[in-house]
């Protein structure tokens, strides 16, 4: 039935209801879980990608009416269609619709909304959104969001309430407050693009740092999100600037991260998830990783930078510290707040931030401590241990040593110290230091408090010392002197400063005074520590505050008592050891009290006070005895180390040990060691008590110090007479060393008190027993004589031949002790040794043995050790004598009770025995790693036979080095060596053994010991082999001088006799022979020419090796050497050596000129003085008594060496006859078994001699020499010298080719082809120059040209190029471009292109493209375009500017003026020439007048001035004008006044360049700018005010007006005296130019314009004028005072002469320099020469000269007119023939005089005088200049060239010249010879680099030379120097060294 309008919305909704469930089902089916990864196969993935094929965008989604489940089941399609590429076509329409504006304003208005799930799917959505397909629509998203909506901060805080599972993992099921960060995250992400994060983090900041504000109530997730996100995606991305960075996570942001340290405690089961761990690792990294995060890296200890650039001032950085506020940049402060609002004190994580914070910046450590308000009072509470631990932590922080460096450089210091305060808030806190560190220490009821003050105190005091110790190294760098660095200044108030903060001593004296025992107390854990800190206080107050210390009342020998704390060395004399028979494990010192002994120990050797001598309190020993015990008895080696230097400080100061003090260590090693402990009870065999022999020695050795301090002159007298009469019953009394005899008389004392006591028995057997080890131990210790009478002073001890008459068995130790003795004096010596005697027989031994191994080993350790050492004693005592077996069965028994006493055991085995190494002892030696006992005892164990094993001498070497090595052990160790050598004569095995073990020992004893004591080890030797001696030493050859020449004599002796085995031992010493025992053993060796064995081939090897080194050393030459004939004689006895094949090379070669071949290369850095050879002349070699075939013999040799080349290259100069062999050898095609290296060289010769014999090729076959052409030619890039001579063996084969010409160049122009552009640019540049011109090469010359140039324009074009030989290739191609008639402009355009775009800065490579515009035929356009590159260029202004260098500035206006005047009409443009204003500087400097000269041409082209262009010009380049008025103001007067001084005569107007070069100074303007806008501001801009006109008037110009009027050119004085009219200011100006009017009388003709005005007078006017604008000048009132008392002035008179000359004011000084200065400026002409001679001034200046001997400069000036008066001929003429000039000058100078007139009016004796002033010149000692000698040389040659000289007087002057130049040879040192100078500068202008001078000097003298009539000896050695210099630049720019060579090779080949 139909529907009625009542059901009709019933019907609805229930289609409502049923679409929503629909869409419910659909939503839960399509929804995805957090991290569920989802397959390309996924059902729903596959279900939504066919929905959305048939309906494209989803609308009926859209159009649906529940948008709240719409809305989450659109976010969940988006995130399934993103998780795959293919399927987001479908999703990108669904976004496309969501982000329509309609779509917008709906979602918009649903976070607006009041309904949660509707905001949570709404934001859900805008997440899936941002993050679809990786973002790809973000930056849409970002746009579209409504960011402003007000509504959005409450989203933040909407959580979800309750609690769960999920709940508490918030990433899993986000509220809406998780959704909208991650939301907010997703535009920060790894995935967004930097532009988007940028556009977020500067538009969006205040969103984004809204996520931290509850960040502290979020789940664990959360906040490992928004960090992790934080670090990953903002800090790691170096595209976002790091002010955003740091604008985002400022103080606030960081402020909410620091809360999230109360989250401390984990929030799920595990322990894992801390927040306080995340945000703490996330702090750490942005706050303490310098140049990261928030950490900027800052300066240390110096004060920080202003925002200006300025340094904060410490005064006002402190007071800003104290303030608790910060200065400097914003980033510090951020660090600094943070790290004050830290609790440090409460959480560990916030220390650890703190401290690392600190550690990356140590600036802020000085401020904090006023910040943080650290409680530092000291109180029993946890809180001030924290602090006060804080504290400590922060003050041991490293020291920041790299801000003590300059910035940017990584080894110089900075001058400048930090700044006291900085320093000492690192070192001491700032607050209340003393008070609180003293209240500390003394709070006695609170040991934790004393304990946690002295561990800071400690620290502190570490830090000051490691602060005054790294001041120390920077004040070594620096080489601050005493008292005078600012580094030394500081260190010394640091100390000044740390004692006013420290405590005073007398409370650190108190506190370890409190605690000096820590076993009086029943806490002894609590007084060991504080003991401990007690004492490292004190030793560190004696370090770091020595006078603090000292001026304290302590008896610092009281704290030797504390070496017997814990019964470690107590002063009863009883051992504990011995008490109870070991001591227990407990009983052991404890480790805290081996450090508090150690501190000790080092307070007593650093303080001067402490007396060894003193007496112990209630006892009669001294503190010697605790010392001597603790040494012996201490297990710790630090200890043990640390007791041996204070022994041997505190003993070798007193009257004991002063004669060596090295004695000491020998006293030491003899001690008993505390190992060996006996237990109670102990007997000997007969009976005899045994104790410890520590405490019984120890307790004689102190009673015997006190007695022999008592008189110590006596004992040293009695030693003396032992000694004597011990000598006298030996007939050689000199065989024994008497002199070396012990320095010390407690020795003799020990002797003496040992025989008393023991005859009044006086010593218990124990003790007898052990003085006499202990005196038998120290057989090291004197000369052998000395040795051998004590003795038989201890022998004649016993009464009776009885020791201890009761005791046998000790009497017997005792003669065992002694017997050991007599077999060390006696080691290694050829004679018997008596050591058994009746005794027990092996029966009873072996019996004794077997008990003992049936004897069960004790349970206790003390009852092991006392049984392992009853045994050693048993050895000693009984009278038996063990075979090596019975030792072995020892040591196994030993081993089990204890096996640390083997050690023992091995020290009393007797030497003569062998047990040592025939026994299993020498296995422990063998494995043990660190052998226990001294090198001396093992070496006595060894026999000859033993010494012979390489192994055991291995064994003695790891003794010797596996402990501490010094200075004393190795000359010990040496000192036995040395003696055995002695003794081994006749026994040659046991020497050589000798001498490798002391190689041995040497070898390592230079790499252990320091420089000074390896001298001292040298000093002490007798005897040096070859591992202590050098052969190139001299020293070192004159002390072994007396052991070569024996030697060398037993090298003769055995080489005639035939005793060849003996040689073998004598190669060692060859290298130390003279020359003459060499050249006799050579003699030798020549005089037996039968078959020899191979050791008379090796020792003649050796022999020869020592010959040339001794001929090639420069400290010792010799003029013996062998001949020719002679090396070549043995070859017979040595073929096939390379050495003597060297040598015959060495002396053929050396008989030739040098660089007589033309190829010779010399290598860069050698002296000059090794290349120049010594003198010998052309033609008196001995060559021509060399067989014509020898030749033959050297081409035959199937290997070839470089000397055999050599060989060759000599011969084929010197033998015509073997240049036929040659070329015999060479058809034959023998060569192609040789290397074509060698082959080059010796066909270079050849073919040098056929050119110059004017010869050709045609006797090589045609196919030989194109064979050889081939292999000659390039194959790859190659260096050195065979690339040279193979080059120009190319090019010399290409010139002698004849008809084979072109063939040769076409092969070579077919392998260039096959070659890449970028390759051998160096070879091809170098034959394309040489065969430049040649006929019939032209084609192949092109070829090569337009190559180069083609690798010139890639090799340009390359920004790090840096191919080989490109500066050579370089070189050749200018050359080329000079030569080449005519180059293609399509190739030299793109070069100079790249020219002007890459290398504009690099000066040489401009003057080539200078070259190639001026030698190509470049189109108008292609200059324009060259030159608007050049203009336009970003580096212009920097490298032609101001700021440019002048060499570059030079190269590019030079360029610019070729471009310019290639084409004027096209390139002289007003947009061209402008640029030219602002690098016109005005001066006479080259470039600015060639830029000047580029402003003429412009005018001259376009008709136009340059004014208009000027008017805009300041000479200043910090200056801007606006007319020409603003120009004449700006301009320098300094600058002004010294063109006024220097004026330029040769300056003309209308002269721009190239017509009159004249001297080159930028330091003064160019006259012709400067008259020019003078006259231009005259014309359009005068002043308008008084001061205007003042300010033109400073500037000088008109007093360079004035001086104008004294210019040669009439058109410059004549506009200069036009525009002085026009100036005028005030009277006194009027006055001066009146004066100036009526001196300037009008012409007879008046076209004619004034005449020209003297010098001197404009001079006067211009500093009379300048004196008026100047008045504070000392010359105004003087020249004021001049023109006022004149009615006019005299211009013929020099101004001012006598006045100023002989002044007597108080002034005079200064008035007689100004004079002298202007009589020098003033000769400038003719004209004024006739003015200063009218007062005869110049006899008025020499005769001031004689009596102003110590007035340098004034003196400087007398010369300086001088010099001016020789430049114009008329004045030096005069002077010479009416002054006698000559008879007065004493000094080279060149002066212009008229020959003619001073030949008529002295008949030549004009020139013996220079000659002889010459002569004297340079004949003075002292350093040699290089510029005397080339300035002398100038003159010679100049009076070589006058006719009519003498010769005789010209040959004296060279012979000086010659000896001058070879003093000067060996400070010259070579360059690169491959770069020749590109200069052409003349002889007259001294060259830069020395190398190029001397070339230069040897070119001139060699001229002069070659004037002589007769040939002199100077003649050939400079024409040896002359092909030196022609060998380092070449035939083309030493066409004279080229000429050399050539007539020398000519004659050479005439003469053979």
């Amino acid at each position: 039935m139909p529907q009625t309008t009542f059901d009709r919305p019933r019907k609805r909704a229930k289609l409502d209801q049923s679409v929503s469930q629909a869409l419910s089902a659909l939503r839960a089916r399509l929804s995805l879980k957090s991290g569920e990864v989802v397959v390309p196969q996924d059902d729903r993935l596959i279900l939504v990608g066919g929905w959305l094929d048939s309906s494209p965008g989803a609308q009926d989604l859209f159009n649906a009416s529940t948008q709240d489940i719409v809305i989450s089941l659109l976010s969940s399609i988006l995130s399934l269609l993103s998780s795959h590429f293919p399927y987001h076509v479908h999703g990108v329409p669904i976004i496309k619709a969501l982000l329509s504006p309609q779509w917008l304003r709906r979602l918009n208005s649903y976070l607006s909304e009041t309904h949660s799930e509707l905001i949570l799917s709404t934001l859900k959505l805008f997440h899936a959104l941002s993050i679809f397909g990786s973002g790809r629509e973000r930056k849409a998203a970002f746009e579209a969001f409504p960011w402003d909506n007000k509504t959005l901060p409450k989203l933040l805080h909407m959580r979800r309430k309750g609690k769960g599972d999920e709940a508490d993992d918030m990433l899993v099921r986000p509220d809406i407050r998780t959704y909208y960060i991650l939301f907010i995250l997703s535009f920060v992400d790894q995935n967004t693009p930097s532009t988007v994060k940028v556009a977020f983090l500067e538009h969006r900041r205040d969103i984004f740092m809204s996520v931290f504000r509850g960040l502290i109530q979020d789940c664990y997730s959360d906040i490992q999100k928004v960090l992790q996100v934080c670090w990953e995606s903002l800090w790691c991305d170096p595209k976002i600037k790091r002010t955003i960075k740091v604008g985002v996570l400022n103080e606030v942001t960081i402020s909410h991260l620091l809360k999230l340290y109360d989250r401390a405690i984990p929030e799920k089961q595990g322990g894992e998830h801390v927040p306080a761990d995340v945000v703490h690792h996330f702090l750490l990294a942005i706050c303490t990783r310098p140049g990261q995060g928030i950490c900027f890296r800052d300066r240390g200890w110096y004060p920080r930078e202003t925002d200006d650039g300025n340094v904060i001032d410490e005064e006002d950085a402190e007071v800003t510290r104290q303030k608790g506020r910060f200065t400097g940049r914003v980033y510090k402060r951020i660090s600094a707040n943070v790290l004050r609002t830290l609790n440090v004190n409460e959480d560990a994580r916030q220390q650890e931030l703190a401290l690392k914070i600190m550690t990356s910046c140590p600036e802020l450590v000085s401020g904090y401590w006023a910040g943080a308000a650290l409680t530092l009072e000291p109180r029993l509470s946890f809180k001030w241990v924290a602090n006060i631990s804080f504290t400590g932590q922060v003050l041991s922080q490293a020291v920041p040593t790299s801000s003590f460096l300059i910035p940017g450089s990584a080894e110089l210091y900075n001058p400048t110290p930090p700044p006291l305060s900085s320093i000492m808030a690192n070192v001491f806190p700032p607050v209340g230091t003393k008070a609180h560190l003293s209240k500390g220490l003394q709070a006695g009821s609170a040991g934790l408090v004393q304990h946690c003050t002295a561990l800071v105190l400690v620290k502190c005091l570490r830090k000051l010392a490691e602060v005054v110790r790294l001041f120390k190294m920077v004040e070594a760098a620096l080489e601050e002197e005493e008292d005078e660095g600012q580094w030394n200044r500081r260190r010394k108030e640091v100390e000044k400063e740390a004692r006013r903060r420290v405590p005073e001593f007398q409370v650190i004296i108190a506190f370890s005074q409190q605690n000096l025992s820590a076993g009086s107390s029943p806490n002894g854990t609590k007084n060991a520590l504080l003991s401990e800190s007690s004492q490292r206080l004190l030793w560190l107050y004696q370090e770091c505050l020595p006078d603090v210390v000292a001026e304290a009342r302590f008896e610092v020998g009281k704290l030797v008592l504390n070496l017997a704390e814990g019964s470690l060395a107590p002063l009863s004399g009883e051992n504990p050891a011995v008490s109870d028979g070991g001591m227990d494990h407990d009983q052991r010192p404890s480790p805290l009290q081996s450090v508090k002994q150690l501190h000790v120990l080092r307070l007593l050797s650093g303080s001067d006070q402490f007396t060894w001598a003193g007496k112990v309190a209630s006892s009669s020993h001294t503190y010697l005895h605790v010392l001597l015990k603790t040494f012996c008895i201490t297990r710790v080696r630090a200890l043990r180390t640390t007791l041996r230097e204070l022994l041997q400080h505190v003993l070798a100061e007193s009257v004991l040990f002063q004669e060596d003090p090295s004695e000491i260590e020998l006293w030491l090693a003899a001690l008993p060691s505390g190992s060996v402990r006996r237990g109670q009870g102990t007997e000997t065999p007969d009976g005899a008590p045994l104790t410890d022999e520590v405490d019984g020695l120890v307790a004689f050795l102190d009673d015997w110090a006190q007695c022999c301090l008592k008189t110590p002159y006596r004992y040293m007298e009695a030693m003396m007479d032992l000694l004597q009469s011990h000598a006298s019953s030996f007939s050689n009394a000199s065989t024994y060393q008497y002199r070396e005899a012990f320095a010390s008389p407690l020795l003799m004392a020990v002797l003496e008190q040992a025989g008393a006591k023991m005859s009044g028995r006086l010593m218990s057997p124990s003790d007898t027993l052990a003085v006499f080890t202990f005196l038998t131990s120290k057989q090291g210790g004197a000369g052998y004589g000395g040795l051998h009478a004590i003795l038989d002073k201890l022998e004649d001890a016993g009464s009776g031949g009885e020791f201890v008459a009761d005791y046998p068995s000790v009497t017997f130790g005792i003669r065992r002790e002694l017997s050991i003795m007599n077999a060390c004096l006696g080691h290694l010596e050829d004679r018997p040794h008596h050591h058994r005697s009746e005794g027990n027989g092996d029966n009873a031994v072996a019996a004794f043995l077997d008990r003992i191994e049936q004897i069960p080993v004790p349970t206790s350790e003390s009852g092991r050790i006392a049984g392992a050492f009853e045994l050693i004693d048993w050895l000693r005592l009984a009278d038996v004598h063990p075979s090596s077996s019975d030792i072995t069965r020892i040591v196994s028994v030993v081993r089990r009770f204890h096996e640390p006493a083997l050690w023992t055991l091995i020290e009393y085995l007797h030497p003569s025995d062998g047990h040592l190494w025939n026994s299993s002892l020498s296995d422990l030696l063998v494995e043990a790693s660190s052998i226990e006992g001294g090198f001396d005892w093992l070496f006595f164990q060894c026999n000859d036979v033993r010494l012979e094993d390489e192994r055991l001498r291995g064994i003695l070497l790891n003794t010797l080095y596996s402990h501490t090595v010094t200075y004393v052990k190795l000359e010990r160790a040496i000192c036995l060596i040395t003696r055995g050598i002695s003794v081994s004569r006749g026994r040659p095995s046991l020497m050589a053994a000798l001498l490798s073990l002391l190689s041995a020992i040497l070898e390592g004893a230079s790499s252990r010991l320091s420089k000074e004591d390896l001298r001292r080890l040298k000093d002490k030797l007798q005897k040096l082999i070859e591992a202590s001696f050098s052969s190139t030493d001299a020293e070192d050859k004159i002390v072994v001088s007396p052991i070569s020449s024996h030697w060398a004599e037993g090298t003769k002796a055995w080489l005639e006799f035939g005793y060849f085995e003996g040689l073998k031992y004598a190669r060692p010493w060859v290298k130390f022979m003279d020359a003459e025992e060499l050249f006799s053993a050579i003699n030798v060796i020549e005089a037996n020419p039968e078959p020899r064995s191979s050791s008379v081939g090796a020792i003649l090897e050796d022999i020869l090796t020592a010959i040339q080194r001794t001929i090639t050393d420069p400290h010792r030459p010799t003029k013996s050497k062998l001949s020719v004939s002679r090396l070549l004689g043995l070859q017979a006895l040595l073929p096939g050596s390379d050495l003597l094949e060297e040598m015959i090379s060495t002396a053929l070669t050396s008989e030739l000129p040098y660089g007589i071949s033309g190829l010779t290369m010399l290598s860069s850095g050698q002296s000059l003085s090794t290349v120049v050879p010594s003198f010998r002349s052309v033609g008196a070699s001995h060559h021509a008594s060399l067989s014509p075939d020898l030749i033959s013999r050297f081409l035959e040799k199937d290997i070839w060496t470089e000397s055999t080349a050599k060989v060759i290259v000599t011969l084929i100069y010197v033998n015509t006859s073997s240049s036929h062999m040659y070329t015999s050898w060479l058809n034959s095609e023998k060569w192609n078994d040789i290397s074509i290296d060698h082959v080059a060289s010796t066909l270079a010769a050849f073919l040098d001699c056929v050119a110059l014999k004017g010869g050709d090729l045609s006797q090589i076959d045609d196919g030989v020499l194109h064979s050889l052409f081939e292999q000659l030619l390039p194959q790859g890039p190659c260096t050195g010298h065979s690339r040279i001579v193979r080059l120009e063996c190319i090019c010399r084969i290409l010139q002698l080719g004849g008809v084979r010409q072109s063939r040769l160049s076409s092969t070579l122009q077919e392998r260039i082809q096959e070659i890449p552009v970028v390759d051998l640019a160096f070879e091809m540049t170098y034959i394309a120059r040489r065969v430049l011109g040649l006929t019939g090469s032209e084609d192949l010359a092109s070829s090569l040209v337009d190559r180069a140039l083609q690798w010139a324009v890639r090799h340009f074009s390359s920004e790090d190029a840096d191919w080989e030989d490109s500066e050579d290739a370089l070189v050749n191609l200018e050359n080329l471009a000079k030569r080449h008639p005519k180059l293609e402009a399509h190739l030299v355009e793109p070069l100079l292109t790249i020219v002007i775009q890459n290398r504009l800065a690099d000066a040489n490579i401009v003057e080539l493209a200078v070259i190639l515009v001026n030698n190509t035929a470049l189109k108008p356009v292609v200059v324009n375009r060259l030159l608007q590159n050049f203009l336009q260029h970003p580096f212009f202004f920097r490298l032609c500017g101001p700021d440019g260098k002048p060499s570059q500035k030079d190269s590019a206006t030079c360029l610019l003026d070729a471009l310019f005047r290639l084409h004027p009409t096209n390139t002289c443009q007003p947009s061209h020439a402008e640029p030219l204003l602002r690098i016109y500087g005005g001066t006479m400097s080259t470039s600015d007048r060639r830029l000047l000269s580029i402003m003429r041409l412009f005018e001259a082209e376009k008709h136009a001035s340059v004014s208009a262009f000027f008017a805009r010009w300041s000479p200043s380049p910090d200056a801007s004008v606006t007319n020409v008025l603003g120009v004449v103001q700006n301009f320098d007067p300094i600058r002004m006044l010294r063109t006024c001084l220097a004026f330029p005569n040769w300056r003309r107007f209308g002269e721009e360049k190239g017509t009159k070069q004249g001297p080159v100074d930028g330091s003064m303007y160019d006259l012709l700018i400067v008259i020019v806008l003078s006259s231009q501001m005259l014309v359009e801009c005068l002043p308008t005010s008084a001061l205007g006109w003042v300010k033109v008037f400073w500037t000088n110009i008109v007093s360079l007006l004035i001086r104008c009027l004294s210019s040669k050119d009439s058109n410059i004085w004549e506009v200069a005296l036009y525009q002085i009219g026009r100036y005028s200011e005030c009277i006194q100006v009027l006055y001066v130019f009146r004066l100036l009017k009526n001196v300037m009388h009008p012409p007879a003709n008046a076209r004619e314009p004034p005449r020209r005005l003297p010098t001197y007078a404009s001079l006067i006017l211009l500093h009379a004028l300048r004196g008026i604008f100047y008045p504070s000048n000392f010359i105004y009132p003087r020249t004021a005072r001049f023109l006022l008392q004149r009615p006019e002035l005299d211009v013929s008179d020099v101004p001012m002469l006598f006045g100023m000359l002989y002044s007597s004011s108080d002034e005079w000084k200064g008035e007689r320099g100004w004079i002298v200065r202007l009589l020098g400026d003033g000769m400038a002409s003719a004209e004024d020469w006739k003015v200063l001679r009218r007062r005869h001034t110049w006899d008025l200046v020499a005769t001031l000269f004689q009596s102003s001997g110590r007035d340098k400069n004034l003196r400087a000036g007398m010369l300086e007119i001088l010099a001016n008066l020789m430049s114009n001929s008329h004045a030096c003429t005069s002077l010479v023939l009416k002054s006698s000039l000559l008879i007065w000058i004493e000094m080279n100078i060149v002066f212009l005089a008229d020959v003619s007139k001073l030949e008529r009016a002295t008949g030549g004796e004009w020139c013996v005088i220079i000659c002889r002033c010459l002569s004297s010149l340079l004949q003075t000692s002292g350093d040699k200049d290089t510029s005397i000698l080339n300035q002398s040389a100038l003159v010679i040659l100049r009076l070589s060239l006058v006719p009519g000289i003498s010769h005789h007087s010209l040959g004296l002057v060279l012979e000086h010249a010659v000896e001058y130049l070879k003093q000067l040879e060996p400070c010259i040192n070579l360059r690169n010879c491959l770069a020749p100078r590109r200069d052409s500068r003349p002889l007259s202008s001294p060259p830069h680099h020395p190398l190029r001078m001397w070339g230069e000097i040897v070119e001139g003298l060699w001229r002069v030379s070659m004037t002589l009539e007769d040939r002199t000896r100077a003649w050939d050695v400079l024409m040896q120097r002359l092909l030196i210099w022609r060998s380092i630049v070449g035939d083309e720019k030493c066409p004279i060294g080229e000429w050399v060579r050539r007539e020398t090779v000519r004659i050479l080949c005439a003469s053979g």
